[in-house]
């Protein structure tokens, strides 16, 4: 909460901080990155990202930094628009040689230059849809030119009026006068107009990754980053990869002819034309976003001869792929495939500039698309200076970067091999080609490990595992954008067989972390721990014991679920149980470095059946937020973030089956008691109702056999304006003759001590209004003359009287004789029964509060017992632990609820959700609102009948 504003990325920055991968680097060199520790030491890091495939010659290439230092010393221009650029030419000539070498026989190409791959994936699409607009035209020229021919043709009686007509739609006779044939020829027409406004259509492969702006993501696979502007940009249909078969049916099915008329034989023939629809095919030679999977050769070959036959122009994405990464400088050299554009980037720029070139066949290229097309910064003198002497360093010595790049390529993967070998059951797959290279790890969705799962389920697991390797081995990998399982590694030509040691090493301990569902490594270095040993350092087995799988049991009743906050070191501990070794600051610490990604893996559902013959499944849905940043969030008035998280986890239960839902932990102060969240089919409830009811059972049982009648007594809650405190105010005042209300002193809390002490009054004349004994306040205002009006008159009950009897109690009474409110919590030494039921984690009673003889009903925390430490030392003190009730036929509380319970009991908030879920519709109390007698005495009345009962420990 206290962390610096941050301008750019706020959001990405941060979620790479919850990893510990929002590092600083200070300096690069090769496949290398440092940065400064707390001592301003530099720390070496093993960079496998590489610029996301942008250093194929390593961060800072000498003679490219020498040569970046020499242009600007010397004032080369690098914004000169509109001028010659002989070096732009040379690099175009260079790539040409290149191409010429790689895949003989290929025809010169053109060269256009942009910013960035994404630019460049743009520029060719843009191409594409030119050139087949001017075919489109030239087309229909062609078809002009033809129909004059052949109405020439007829009217001097060298051709006979055609006699079919059956490509025509609909009823259109064969003509046999002039006049016929010219409505012949407007019929045609207008059929061809009809199709000549088709869309164009695009295609590109599943997997695709080509970029993320408007146009170029549109190619893009991944609906994540796809979805939201499909509207924007042109419609693209994607194919299976390696399946020619599947292409070449989609071109067919997306086929549209238009019609001809030309003079074949002496006589005028209705032919038809294909319409120039298709408008291209991007493919990448290796898809790198996609899991590094590569096409083959016949599907390259076969796909080459479809668009030959329907003049679909091919583009290849040579982008992460080119400029020698797999070993040659193309990777669709290694398959043969001959593209109509190639795009390259990315280590185009040696590392320094950016730049990226779009390559056009000469016989594709249309030269009018200059006049049409232009991009300020692209050719530039600079980058396009860069890009040539990046080129030049890639060709030196007959190409030796590429061979180096292919040994490299194959000793990294040699090793990924053998760790695949070694860990079949962690390692899935090892993809790639030169220094394009992936490693698959296992699906660990259904991990024993809570935090392992978690981060599967999230799609983020490669994000923990790069941020164990980043951290403890100073290893900096990177994911893909589409296999959330896949760790990318494309280091530059310069690794060393040391550092591919140090990988092995790294990945090692990453796979025994996974076999044995060791989470501890993995959080240890984000708890704040800095260089401190952790507390173990050996990998442990944490895999459960095998089991003989059970017979499915027969489903519930009734699905119920339960949103559990705050996080408590106990709960992370009982959570997982790999990170036991780990201290309270520690556990802490790793929650708050998690705060962006609040969501834990759902606990396995826990059953609880109920005499009447229903049975209900609850299933805790943790969120990983500590009660300390939970009051940061209401302190900085931010609790509509943690609404945010409610709507997703409540949501997240509607889906799972759950038709009720318990907001465990205090979230009803949060979301206005479940009012604020806006989730159809779901009953929401906080559960304070028979977390009230069994307290007040509980103490008045106490505090009978101690002190007799309770009508002379006086009760405080700590805690008063809090929905479960001003529930047994209201509640209790019904039996005991004064009420003292205590408050935090913080912002907001007298006006809520103010609503609880209205409360009272409001509740006390419901009583009186409804007939029947009276005892405690109830009694004592009954004969208040206000209240004995009332009375006489025949009030309701239900009309708001709170605000009246506190105005004629001030009037009447210079001290209020039976509601005190304050935030001293002294006066809570004036009070024989005490409940203390405020939401902090730490005591806030010790023992020179509470009176001699008096009982304590802890219900703070939450239920965990925050007071009971505070009192040990007064043996006179009577301690009941509020807000728990004990369930006889289920002796283990789910995981999840509270690590502070015991055998056998639940805590009543838990215990009022499932009540509501055994209960079924029909039998529910109102849920909402304030807890009144008759709702409270409803809930407590089922809870019972389903086998809950108030506990006095």
């Amino acid at each position: 909460m206290n962390a610096p504003i941050r301008y750019a990325e706020a959001l990405l920055t941060g979620m790479l901080g919850t990893f510990g991968l929002d590092i600083e680097y200070v300096r690069a060199e090769k496949n290398t990155l440092y940065y400064l520790d707390e001592d301003g030491a530099e720390v070496p890091v093993l960079d496998l990202i590489g610029g996301w495939g942008s250093l194929m010659l390593g961060h800072n290439h000498p003679e490219i930094v020498s040569y970046a230092k020499e242009l600007l010393d010397t004032g080369w221009p690098t914004h000169s628009q509109h001028s010659s650029h002989p070096v732009a030419d040379q690099v175009g000539a260079a790539l040409n040689q290149i191409i010429g070498r790689e895949l003989p026989g290929a025809e010169p190409y053109t060269i256009t230059f942009a910013n960035s791959g994404a630019e460049g994936i743009e520029t060719a699409v843009k191409h594409c849809e030119f050139d087949r607009v001017l075919r489109l035209k030239t087309l229909f020229e062609e078809i002009e030119w033809n129909a004059d021919v052949a109405l020439k043709a007829v009217l001097g009686g060298s051709a006979a009026l055609p006699d079919d007509t059956s490509l025509l739609p609909g009823e259109v006779p064969a003509p046999t006068t002039i006049e016929e044939f010219g409505a012949l020829l407007g019929a045609v027409a207008e059929h061809n107009i009809a199709r000549a406004g088709t869309s164009p259509v695009f295609f590109a492969l599943e997997r695709a990754f080509h970029g993320k702006l408007v146009g170029s993501l549109q190619f893009t696979f991944n609906p994540i980053f796809r979805a939201a502007f499909a509207s924007l940009g042109p419609a693209v249909n994607f194919v299976p990869p390696n399946d020619a078969e599947a292409f070449e049916s989609a071109v067919a099915a997306h086929r549209v002819t238009v019609l001809d008329v030309q003079v074949v034989d002496g006589k005028v023939t209705l032919v038809e034309r294909d319409l120039p629809v298709i408008a291209g095919l991007i493919v990448e030679p290796i898809q790198g976003e996609g899991g590094i999977h590569a096409l083959t050769a016949e599907f390259a070959a076969r796909i080459r001869q479809i668009c030959d036959t329907v003049q679909c122009p091919i583009v290849v994405d040579e982008i992460q792929s080119g400029m020698g990464r797999t070993g040659k400088f193309l990777a669709s050299s290694h398959i043969g495939l001959l593209g109509d554009y190639f795009v390259l980037g990315k280590s185009l720029g040696g590392g320094i500039a950016k730049s990226s070139v779009i390559l056009i066949r000469q016989s594709r290229y249309r030269p009018e698309f200059e006049l049409v097309h232009s991009s300020t910064f692209a050719k530039d003198g600079f980058s396009t200076a860069i890009a040539r002497r990046t080129i030049e360093i890639l060709e030196a010595d007959d190409g030796a970067a590429y061979d180096r790049a292919a040994e490299r390529g194959e000793r990294i993967l040699g090793m990924l091999r053998e760790l695949a070998a070694e860990f079949p059951d962690v390692v899935v797959d090892v993809r790639g080609k030169g220094l394009l290279i992936g490693v698959e790890f296992a699906d660990q969705s259904q991990a024993s490990s809570p935090v392992i799962r978690e981060k599967a389920r999230a799609g983020l697991l490669v994000f923990q595992l790069g941020s164990y390797l980043e951290l403890a081995h100073h290893i900096r990998t990177g994911p893909t954008a589409s296999v959330p399982t896949m760790l990318r590694i494309e280091p530059s030509i310069h690794i060393s067989d040391q550092e591919i040691e140090q990988m092995r090493t790294g990945l090692t301990e990453v796979c025994r972390i996974l076999r044995h569902q060791d989470a501890l490594p993995l959080v240890y270095p984000l708890s704040g721990a800095g260089g401190q040993q952790a507390p173990r350092t050996e990998v442990e087995d944490f895999r459960p014991a095998a089991v003989e799988e059970a017979a499915p049991a027969e489903p519930a009743t009734a699905k119920v679920g339960l949103i559990s906050y705050p996080l408590t070191p106990d709960m992370l501990r009982e959570f997982d149980p790999s990170l036991a070794a780990l201290d309270d600051d520690r556990l802490l610490g790793y929650a708050r470095r998690s705060e962006l990604l609040k969501d834990l893996p759902a606990f396995a559902p826990v059953r609880y059946e109920s005499p009447q013959g229903t049975s209900a499944d609850l299933t805790v849905y943790p969120l990983l937020v500590t009660q300390q940043q939970l009051r940061e969030y209401q302190v900085a008035g931010q609790t509509f973030l943690i609404g945010i998280d409610l709507d997703r986890r409540v949501r997240a239960a509607r889906a799972d089956g759950c038709q009720t839902v318990g907001l465990g932990f205090g979230l009803g102060s949060v979301s206005d008691h479940g009012r604020a969240l806006r989730v159809p089919g779901i009953t929401l409830t906080t559960g304070s109702a028979l977390a009230a009811g069994s307290a007040l059972a509980a103490v008045e049982s106490a505090a009978t056999e101690r002190f007799g009648d309770l009508g002379e007594l006086t009760m405080a809650v700590v805690g008063g304006g809090g929905q479960i405190g001003s529930a047994l105010a209201a509640l209790g005042a019904g039996q005991f003759g004064k009420i003292v209300l205590v408050g935090s002193g913080r912002p907001g809390s007298a006006e809520r001590l103010r609503a609880a002490e209205l409360g009272i009054y409001q509740e006390a004349w419901s009583r009186i209004a409804a007939g029947g004994e009276l005892g405690g306040i109830p009694a004592a205002l009954a004969a208040e003359p206000l209240v004995a009006g009332w009375l006489a008159e025949g009030r309701s009950g239900d009309e708001p009287s709170g605000a009246a009897i506190a105005a004629h109690l001030a009037d009447a009474h210079d001290v209020n004789p039976f509601v005190v409110t304050t935030d001293d919590l002294l006066s809570v030494g004036n009070a024989q029964v005490v409940f203390s039921a405020h939401s902090s984690a730490v005591p806030v009673l010790d023992e020179k509060h509470l009176a001699d003889g008096s009982i304590l009903c802890d219900l703070s925390f939450f239920g965990t017992g925050a007071e009971a430490n505070a009192i040990s030392a007064r043996d006179d003190i009577r301690y009941v632990r509020g807000g728990i009730v004990s369930v006889s036929n289920h002796p283990t509380p789910p995981r999840g609820v509270s690590a502070s319970l015991g055998a056998g009991e639940l805590l009543a908030g838990v215990a009022e959700a499932i009540t509501l879920a055994l209960s079924g519709s029909s039998a529910r109390p109102t849920d909402g609102g304030a807890s009144t007698r008759a709702r409270v005495d409803a809930i407590v009345g089922l809870a019972r009948e389903h086998g809950f009962e108030t506990t006095t420990t």
